[in-house]
């Protein structure tokens, strides 16, 4: 009876062994799976750094704002080398947009190389300070843009005397009514798409200078006054003088024509 139970103990024993030597080799695959799949990652993220490391950056769109502030905007931290992660921060919201643009967007030319498209918001006016530089500004009256020189196509505004003139920084001037009516010139003056040369503020009232012809507005600025300019002018081809159009409305149609004559102080 006791030789039985031993042959029984031994046979449970053997029977056991196989199973745990199993289990052994069962947890050294799982422990190789882990480091071969470990170092496929590293392999992979190292490759991503190296292929996606950004070598080349292509700007296209923009005019008066530098090619390399929008480089130095978008590749604005330490991990900007990496083109997956700009592309990432962008499309996500999370990248910088300097204030003079109206649009940025950021793609892959190829894994090295990084294309930004801008939309630049439009300079509608200059004005100039004391040392002789010039501050262009939008339909906000925001400054977009500081030059030494002016710019073919946008009008000076003379008059405005704003408090403070910085870049990226609205135009105010808390003295003056009239200030709001100026900027409202400008932005009328761009939508009818009128070549004016300089917009100027006199005692209150706002002139328009259009080739040979001074624009009087009054000292306010409606649409209704500004649309019925380029009728006008198609009229006066080859003079020169003051049109008035201070009094002009939808409940008067009076508008004269100063021939010969311009504004006091005009210039």
């Amino acid at each position: 009876m006791k030789r039985e139970e031993y042959l029984d103990d031994y046979q449970d024993h053997a029977e056991r062994r196989p199973k745990k030597k199993k289990k052994k080799k069962k947890r050294k695959h799982r422990v190789y799976a882990f480091f071969v799949l470990l170092f496929a990652f590293l392999i992979l993220v190292l490759g991503i750094f190296i292929l996606f490391h950004v070598q080349k950056v292509e700007v296209k769109g923009n005019d008066y704002c530098s090619t390399e502030e929008i480089v130095k905007s978008v590749q604005n931290d330490k991990y900007s080398v990496n083109g997956l992660y700009v592309l990432a921060k962008y499309k996500l919201g999370y990248g910088k947009q300097p204030d003079c643009f109206e649009s940025i967007k950021v793609s892959l030319k190829n894994p090295w190389t990084l294309k930004i498209t801008v939309q630049e918001k439009e300079r509608i006016g200059y004005v100039m300070d004391s040392d002789g530089k010039y501050y262009y500004f939008d339909q906000d009256g925001m400054v977009v843009d500081v030059e030494e020189a002016p710019v073919d196509g946008i009008p000076l505004v003379d008059g405005m005397d704003p408090d403070e003139l910085k870049l990226y920084h609205k135009l105010k001037k808390k003295s003056s009514i009239i200030y709001q009516e100026i900027l409202e010139a400008t932005r009328e003056m761009k939508k009818y798409e009128l070549s004016v040369t300089k917009i100027m503020c006199r005692s209150d009232r706002i002139y328009v200078y259009i080739g040979n012809v001074c624009v009087s507005l009054g000292n306010d600025v409606t649409s209704v006054k500004v649309a019925q300019i380029p009728k006008i002018l198609e009229k006066l081809e080859g003079k020169e003088g003051t049109l008035h159009l201070e009094n002009f409305s939808d409940e008067s149609d009076t508008a004269t024509f100063d021939i010969g004559v311009f504004p006091e102080d005009a210039g």
